[in-house]
């Protein structure tokens, strides 16, 4: 094993490429509201629905001003989902009050950071840490600090995965 490890790091050298680390990833989605009733669709029927927040990110993949360079990248988004048949509800922001929260779209991370099953970044003006407690939401823990005071984040499905990244499927 060890012999199969020199050679790989001597070709590298030989080349004059070092071996690049795979990248390690932030991804999943929790709700962080139980049910509540809305009449997304203005038909009469308040369905059951549920606020999610989204993560997706990645370290960097290789090293500045080298072939094959890409920096960490990533983004947060907050939605909202009917909670019968798991479609994402578009346009919810219509008929709902809801000041301060980000539409629903993508928003980038910045200063993504992941060291074992912890990601922190910057979003929103605020400083996240996610720290994955294996499968499922309920060790999960989502710490947001917004520069008062340190949020903890309840939620009531999904799950949020730190880590390896994993191989693109076919």
């Amino acid at each position: 094993m060890k012999t199969i490890a020199f050679i790989i790091l001597l070709g590298a050298a030989v080349l004059g490429q070092a071996p690049s680390a795979a990248p390690l990833e932030l991804s999943g989605a929790v709700a962080y509201t139980d049910f509540f009733r809305f009449d997304y669709t203005r038909d009469g029927v308040r369905n059951r629905v549920q606020f999610w927040l989204e993560m997706q990110g990645r370290t960097a993949v290789g090293q500045p001003g080298e072939p094959g360079y890409q920096p960490a990248e990533g983004f947060i988004r907050y939605y909202l989902q009917d909670a019968d048949n798991g479609n994402k509800v578009a346009n919810w922001r219509e008929g709902l009050t809801m000041s301060g929260l980000p539409a629903d779209q993508p928003f980038p991370m910045s200063n993504l950071d992941i060291q074992g099953n912890t990601a922190r970044f910057e979003a929103f003006g605020m400083k996240w840490t996610v720290e994955d407690g294996g499968e499922d939401f309920q060790k999960d823990k989502v710490l947001i600090d917004d520069g008062f005071k340190q949020m903890v984040g309840k939620f009531y499905a999904g799950d949020l995965k730190v880590g390896a990244a994993r191989p693109a499927g076919p």
